[in-house]
């Protein structure tokens, strides 16, 4: 299990201030999209009912672009900042 620093960064108005939860992620959550997705609604980093479209790895982070069916508005991207 690692721990990640989250930060949501917005498409239109981008903001260092928009800072989420450490989460602490099981290695199995990056087996694939919906294994993301589920560890991080029960995380609280995704609203229920949201998905991962799809997630890339960085060096030591991981990008992941969210859907939410039915909301015009949501997180561009989620940077998840491995933490030491």
């Amino acid at each position: 299990m690692n721990r990640y620093s989250v930060r949501y960064v917005h498409k239109i108005a981008p903001s260092d201030k928009d800072k989420g939860p450490d989460v602490d992620l099981p290695g199995g959550a990056f087996a694939g999209s919906r294994e993301l997705g589920k560890a991080l609604r029960a995380a609280g980093v995704l609203l229920k009912g949201a998905r991962v479209a799809t997630f890339r790895s960085e060096a030591d982070r991981v990008l992941v672009f969210p859907i939410a069916p039915g909301l015009t508005t949501y997180w561009h991207c989620i940077v998840l900042q491995v933490l030491p």
